[in-house]
């Protein structure tokens, strides 16, 4: 323990002396290679010159060392920068082969320029950064990397000079070969699930899109299409398979892409929520930031914004969007909708992501793995979730076309049946006399009965029409009790029925069946608690003998029933053609 505090406090003060020591590189510690530790992070030990005139060449910084400081901010992240950066790392390798991989681990840097120095003599000079083709590159790889080959117990220089338009994150790592290949295999690798669980969604949100006709499924695939954009450009895999070269569009590609999602999310929001009705204010703002976002996507692919004014629209925009999504989201969810529910799950997944990735590029936060690839893991969480509000959305249209469907045979059932007693009307009837018309034959007859109740009336005045509509529907189900399962009953108006039956033999079944309807009101009905009795008057007409028509068998069925009304009543009698009461 001692030896450990000794070792301690001899460390600090060494490093409390430095400034006053007469070393060339006072803020400066050199970095020790060994192939023990194959992957090691120089952000301690480098020191940065900032070039605001963007002139200073190698042999210029080398004269004035003490212009190099330990950069101060987050590790690896020196935040937005219009100046040239020259960044120092002395280094030392204590034992191996030697040979080490530099890497500059943030594709969207754009000018870079690597010298290795041993005893002050430059051993090599490398040019990395975005704006070099992709086949010009060191080392074909989506990050900036180059070999290095050190000699065991030799004292090395590294120089880096950088300028970019975006944000100057340098999360320099030097890895031996064998854990930097492994490391971009697993990126890549998981770059390409990533994109391949996105491309999934985008053909399935078309696909509804494009068979459904809901925009909200367009909104999305859009949303999805701009930020998978986004991501390709940021972690280097769109130059490093897409594009060779970088040009004034690819270089504003990645937030140009973001303003598409923005937009696109906006209207995604909108429609979700349906802020129109529920929140007029937060609707106009959302209308606001798609129409701000499509200006700024326009005005950048015109050639009216640079770079750095793309991406100030585009990470101006977001945090709007997402200031107004949360609370519209989270007033819904408040209300247990379960579209508000997963629109809030799905909105804090992205807010946690965009929020680390706005401290990343404003210099407030360290450039590790996780601030780097946050944003990607809380975009993908976002749009799976995102999956369930379209599910919602899917069964919400399912809900109303099933309810339309309801309402339209609701009111089909209305126009086709009498409201009392559930039977067919008249145009119901004709409807089903019509489809029955069509399987009658000399070997299947089809009989039509038009019936009159006997005595209604009376019961009608005696016991009030109350009781009047209940003996109608007592009538109707104990006429059903009598028929087969595919013969119809239907009401034509006050005390007059009709009995459609099909498929009879011939004439003597017909009158077989009407002297059953007859025989069934021999008992009498209890209605209001009192019994009453009332009769039948039938006639009938059989198809095709007596019409060929619904109007003209219905007309010779009502000749025959007037006819027996005439001759005493509680009789069944065919039409025209019959030879005469039965």
């Amino acid at each position: 323990m001692f030896a450990a505090m000794l070792r301690l406090s001899t460390r600090i003060a060494v490093l409390a002396l430095l400034p006053s020591l007469s070393t060339a590189f006072p803020a400066s510690l050199e970095l020790v290679l060994d192939d023990a530790h194959p992957q090691v992070s120089a952000w301690p030990a480098v020191t940065v010159r900032s070039d605001p005139s963007h002139t200073l060449t190698l042999d210029e910084v080398r004269r004035e060392p003490r212009a190099f400081a330990a950069p101060s901010g987050p590790k690896g992240n020196l935040g937005p920068r219009q100046d040239t950066v020259w960044v120092r790392l002395p280094l030392r390798v204590a034992d191996g082969d030697g040979r080490w991989v530099f890497d500059l681990d943030y594709p969207s840097i754009h000018e870079a320029e690597l010298y290795l120095l041993e005893a002050g003599e430059r051993v090599m000079e490398r040019r990395l950064g975005s704006a070099l083709p992709f086949t010009e590159r060191p080392m074909p790889s989506r990050s900036h990397a180059a070999i290095l080959s050190l000699s065991p117990g030799r004292q090395y220089e590294l120089y880096l000079r950088v300028r970019t338009p975006s944000t100057m994150v340098l999360p320099i790592t030097l890895l031996k070969p064998e854990p930097y290949q492994l490391r971009e295999y697993r990126l890549q690798l998981e770059q390409g699930l990533i994109m391949g669980i996105a491309l999934t969604l985008l053909v399935y949100s078309l696909i509804h899109w494009w068979s459904l006709g809901n925009p909200l499924f367009g909104y999305y695939a859009v949303m999805l299409c701009g930020s998978s954009i986004f991501f390709l450009v940021y972690f280097g895999i769109a130059q490093q398979n897409l594009w060779n070269k970088q040009t004034d569009l690819t270089l504003k590609i990645g937030p140009i892409a973001v303003l598409l999602a923005l937009a696109a999310g906006g209207q995604f929001v909108a429609h979700a929520l349906d802020t129109r009705r529920h929140s007029p204010w937060l609707h106009r703002g959302l209308a606001a930031v798609a129409a701000g976002s499509i200006t700024a996507f326009a005005a950048s692919l015109l050639g009216l914004f640079d770079y750095r004014a793309t991406q100030i629209a585009a990470t101006g925009l977001g945090p709007l969007l997402m200031v107004l999504a949360i609370p519209a989201a989270w007033n819904q969810a408040r209300q247990r909708d379960p579209v508000g529910i997963f629109m809030l799950l799905g909105w804090t997944s992205y807010a946690i992501g965009a929020i680390t990735m706005a401290g990343l590029l404003r210099g407030l936060l360290p450039a590790n793995l996780l601030s780097q690839h946050l944003f990607q893991w809380g975009w993908l969480i976002e749009m799976l979730v995102w999956m369930r509000v379209l599910g919602l959305n899917i069964e919400s249209v399912r809900r109303a076309a099933e309810q339309a469907q309801v309402e339209k045979l609701t009111f089909e059932s209305m126009a086709y049946t009498d409201a009392l007693t559930g039977l067919p009307n008249r145009r119901g009837l004709n409807a089903a006399l019509a489809h029955a018309l069509r399987y009658c034959g000399s070997d299947a007859v089809l009989a039509v009965y038009l019936l009159d109740l006997d005595g209604f009336k009376a019961v009608n005045d005696r016991l009030g029409h109350d009781a009047g509509d209940e003996l109608l529907v007592q009538v109707g189900q104990r006429l059903h009790q009598q028929l087969r399962r595919n013969d119809i009953i239907a009401r034509l108006g006050g005390d007059e029925f009709v009995i459609v039956a099909g498929s009879l033999p011939g004439e003597a079944e017909a009158l077989i069946l009407g002297h059953k309807l007859l025989d069934a009101f021999e008992h009498p009905f209890a209605v209001a608690g009192q019994p009453c009795r009332v009769g039948l008057t039938i006639g009938f007409a059989l198809a095709p003998q007596d019409g060929h028509d619904a109007a003209s068998l219905l007309k010779c069925a009502d000749t025959a029933m007037y006819a027996g009304k005439q001759a005493g009543r509680h009789t069944l009698r065919r039409g025209a053609t019959s030879p005469g009461p039965a």
